[in-house]
């Protein structure tokens, strides 16, 4: 349940869709590999998304709530509305946003989210399900995607589970790999909830009726969730996930290296929004995007090819989060410049 990029509409014009289009850029910055797989964008992703959960004060809130003695669930960020964190069912809503929030409020429902991809997003909701042993159905409906089949990895994952590389056998979307979450992890996830499969199903009273029926059945709290997740050895053979350690810093090319050009990030107070502007090399006038969220401006650069270095879409990355936290919390934004308080 995590937020990614759209599904794109049918084009009946057969131009390429906005989201086709971004994927080709991601292939030109970050190539597949030789069996047509692209793990560096998903790693690319994940990263993004980890930025978010600090932007939106997930680590925050969570901290908040256990200073509270309350439970710090979720434990991750994604695309979800939190309804009952006792109730005994998750709803995942596939690529249909507009039944999170009507779903989210149906008693026993502990939480309703989309997930687009088979990969980042399974992983959250595994994450998210195993850290609530109270939990213990999850309900599919709402729309498939018919571009990464998320659904029908989940069905997978519950069927037939994962390899030796933690790819879920069967699933046919892109990428369908679970690398970021132990092999013990996933078989407590497996064996906490059952799986109720109603995709496709849109209706909201006929979903109502399901989730009445699953609540009626509820088996209690999984007491071993946790437990049995931790008991076995990871795959990876340490902790559930292991990283290399590296030091930060490096040399970044100029801006005005980056053959596309470079841009200028301020802040429209009044709109509450965020202005990049791009000029070209030679100083000239070329774009300007407005928006509110700094994911979405960073994917309409690369969906517009207006980014050639890594280097460079890294650098926009970090700069547009500044200036969108400054944006939310009020701070005082400089490009280049720490975030500071107003009058500081």
């Amino acid at each position: 349940m995590m937020v990614e990029p759209p599904e794109p509409p049918p084009d009946v014009t057969g131009m390429p869709s906005p989201l086709q289009r971004l994927m080709r850029t991601i292939g030109r910055l970050m190539p597949a590999s030789t069996d047509g797989s692209n793990p560096a964008a998903v790693r690319m992703f994940q990263r993004m998304d980890a930025l978010r959960d600090v932007l939106t004060a997930g680590p925050i809130r969570r901290a908040a709530q256990r200073l509270r003695g309350r439970p710090a669930w979720p434990v991750t960020s994604g695309a979800y509305v939190i309804g009952d964190p006792t109730g005994p069912v998750a709803i995942c809503t596939l690529t249909s946003n507009d039944l999170m929030q009507p779903l989210s409020t149906l008693p026993g429902v502990a939480i309703a989210g989309r997930v687009y991809v088979p990969n980042l997003g399974i992983e959250k909701i595994i994450r998210n399900v195993t850290a609530n042993p109270c939990i213990r159905f999850l309900l599919l409906c709402g729309r498939e995607s018919a571009v990464f089949h998320p659904g029908q990895a989940l069905q997978c994952l519950f069927a037939n589970g994962v390899d030796t590389e933690r790819r879920i056998i069967g699933a046919v979307g892109h990428l369908p790999l679970l690398q970021n979450i132990s092999a013990a992890r996933i078989d407590a996830f497996r064996h906490q909830v059952e799986l109720v499969d109603a995709t496709g199903q849109t209706d909201p009273a006929v979903i109502a009726a399901q989730v009445a029926g699953l609540l009626a059945r509820n088996p209690g709290p999984f007491a071993a969730a946790l437990a049995a997740a931790d008991a076995g050895a990871p795959a990876n053979g340490g902790a559930e996930v292991r990283f290399v350690p590296i030091r930060p810093g490096g040399q970044r090319a100029p801006l005005v290296y980056d053959p596309k050009g470079f841009f200028v990030i301020s802040l429209d107070r009044a709109a509450r929004q965020i202005v990049l502007r791009h000029y070209r090399r030679d100083n000239t006038p070329a774009h300007e995007m407005r928006g509110h969220a700094a994911e979405a401006m960073l994917l309409g650069l690369l969906r517009e090819d207006l980014v050639s270095q890594m280097s460079h879409a890294g650098y926009l990355g970090g700069e547009l989060a500044k200036a969108e936290a400054a944006l939310r919390l009020g701070l005082q934004y400089e490009q280049d410049q720490p975030l500071r308080r107003t009058g500081d």
